[in-house]
């Protein structure tokens, strides 16, 4: 609560109010980004100390702190002037970090394939319901993105790595085209790695240094049962990347991924009836869907399964 005399319970000014020993000169100013401050986003993602390091050294540099303000009175006002701006802006740093640092998102609706240019100049398709999350420092302080979905990478040259964070795996570049494929919904949340361009380096980030270098045309894959990623072998990779095309392409995956991706293709809902359907396996391709039912009358066909109509989409059933 606070009273008439711009001051709160606590003894310290008001929300809006700026201390007195602030120069008359800046308290307007200062009072109008205290006062946007109360409608700053709180979210405060992770940051690791590096990122916040490197952008406060940045500032640190634009604006001259840390040299010796010595010699004539003037310099020593313009001191004190300086200290009052840093002051100012140490706190809304601190009012402001759910800005500052709260991640930019970019999302590909159910339904959709969409393409997103990064600050870099890299591009990036993410395939429909996939996620991508970086902070507002990218490409000044790093090139790091964390991604749950399947996406294709064209990646700048750069001075810093390009690396890909998805659900405990790293993938590092420096200039190439892939794709990752790593969705927390589908069974074992396995991250595949497929190089179409150029090489990269994919390791598990519980075993950093054990990693594997992915070449153009091979795919290597880790889930949470393999020490480190698979050997890289050859790949068709127009097979793997058929879903920039529309495609629908599996081989040998269970039913319970297939139905995630006709979930997000077609922004319909699937239920399996039983555990035990979810876990069959299916190879399977279509260079044109007509529509997911289509697809759904095809596996039950081949599994002996049926199937039935729902308000939002189907259920698969014995």
């Amino acid at each position: 609560m606070t009273d008439t005399s711009g001051h709160n319970d606590n003894g310290g000014p008001a929300r809006g109010e700026v201390p007195e020993q602030f120069p008359a000169g800046e308290r307007d100013r200062i009072r109008n980004l205290w006062r946007a401050s109360a409608h700053a986003d709180i979210h405060r993602p992770h940051v690791t100390a590096a990122e916040v390091e490197s952008a406060l050294s940045d500032v640190h540099r634009r604006i001259g702190i840390g040299k010796a303000a010595s010699g004539t009175g003037k310099e020593v006002a313009g001191s004190a002037t300086w200290r009052w701006i840093l002051a100012a802006a140490v706190i809304l740093l601190i009012l402001g970090t759910g800005i500052l640092f709260t991640p930019q998102t970019e999302t590909a609706p159910y339904g959709e394939i969409t393409t997103t240019a990064m600050p870099d100049g890299s591009v990036i398709e993410l395939n429909s319901g996939s996620q991508i999350w970086y902070n507002r420092f990218f490409s000044h302080t790093n090139r790091t993105i964390q991604l749950d979905g399947e996406a294709f990478f064209s990646v700048t040259e750069g001075e810093r790595p390009f690396i890909i964070h998805a659900h405990n795996t790293i993938v590092k570049v420096t200039g190439t085209k892939f794709n990752v494929r790593s969705w927390s919904d589908d069974p074992g949340v396995e991250t595949e790695v497929t190089v179409s361009e150029g090489h990269v380096r994919f390791a598990s980030l519980h075993s950093p240094d054990s990693s594997v270098t992915v070449a153009a045309g091979q795919l290597s894959r880790w889930n949470s049962g393999l020490a480190k990623p698979t050997p890289p072998q050859p790949v068709n990779t127009d097979r793997v990347l058929g879903w920039r095309d529309h495609k629908l392409i599996f081989n040998n995956r269970p039913l319970a991924v297939i139905v995630n991706e006709l979930e997000r293709r077609f922004d319909i809902s699937i239920e399996l009836d039983d555990e035990e359907i979810a876990r069959e396996t299916l190879t399977t391709f279509y260079a044109e869907i007509e529509g997911a039912e289509t697809v759904i009358k095809d596996i039950c066909r081949l599994k002996g399964l049926r199937y039935a109509k729902t308000a939002n989409g189907f259920r698969v059933y014995r």
